[in-house]
């Protein structure tokens, strides 16, 4: 009898045991990373102004936000509901409005702005620290995570070609430029430079006809370098060509300098100018 009353007993216990084990919820999926995730600000100094930039890369995410660290929503997106298959979203790149800088115009001596703010209002906006990108598709996470610093570098000096300058089409040309050691303004360091960026687009027509993208040619360089080598099949005959070379902070933000234009024959000087 008493050897019955145990084996109920026990059977009784892994009853219990199984029901606490079927209302118990399943361990939640961890969120999936995402593949890319970068805030920074970029800053013209040849225009003094400067704006925030975001940038993330997933396998495809239908929505997504991006918090700053006082958990404020700074950026959000919504793709198509139920089409997964195709209209997921997996690259993203936002551009802010880049506004002039009050201090930067007094700074480097650009033209002053009526609508420029100051320097601590774009920072109090984007506060340093970490922001925090998440996003869902089909009952997936993802999330992730960047820093963004108040660190600012100054923009490279461009030694050669000069503005309006007209180079041959027929041979390579060497842009120059002097190394960036330190912050576009004192307070704004110290600085760490991890490699510079080259920017060439032809612009010899201002409108291009619907479809057409601008002809560009852009490449990255070690912070050791302080040059870019335009290769002469880039070139073409009567062509005006805009240009810019980029600092790249370590913690990611970056500073451009506009070189101007440079122009290839039988273009003469004159006309040498943005269209």
């Amino acid at each position: 009898m008493k050897k019955r009353i145990g084996i109920i007993c026990k059977a009784a216990v892994a009853g219990v045991a199984l029901a606490a084990a079927a209302t118990t919820p399943a361990t939640a999926a961890q969120p999936e990373p995402f593949k890319l995730t970068n805030i920074h600000f970029e800053t013209n100094a040849s225009a003094c102004d400067m704006g925030i930039q975001i940038i993330f890369d997933t396998d495809g995410i239908t929505e997504g936000s991006v918090e700053d660290p006082n958990d404020q929503v700074v950026y959000s997106f919504r793709a198509v509901d139920g089409m997964e298959g195709t209209h997921d979203q997996t690259e993203g790149f936002q551009e802010r409005v880049e506004p002039p800088i009050i201090d930067l115009e007094s700074a480097l001596g650009c033209e002053p702005s009526t609508d420029a703010i100051s320097l601590a209002e774009l920072f109090t906006a984007w506060p340093a620290g970490t922001y925090e990108f998440e996003g869902q598709s089909g009952g997936v996470e993802f999330e992730g995570k960047a820093k963004l610093t108040h660190k600012i570098p100054a923009g490279p000096e461009i030694t050669a070609p000069d503005d309006g300058d007209v180079v041959p089409h027929d041979a390579h040309l060497l842009i120059k430029w002097k190394k960036v050691t330190g912050p576009i303004l004192s307070n704004l360091g110290p600085v760490e430079i991890v490699g510079y960026h080259v920017v060439v687009v032809d612009v010899t027509v201002p409108v291009l006809p619907p479809g057409k993208l601008k002809t560009a040619l852009d490449g990255d360089v070690s912070k050791m370098e302080t040059t870019f080598l335009v290769p002469k099949q880039y070139l073409e005959p009567n062509r005006i060509y805009e240009f810019e070379v980029l600092a790249t902070e370590k913690g990611g933000n970056q500073t451009i300098t506009e070189g101007g234009v440079f122009c290839t024959p039988p273009m003469a000087p004159a006309n040498c100018e943005l269209p």
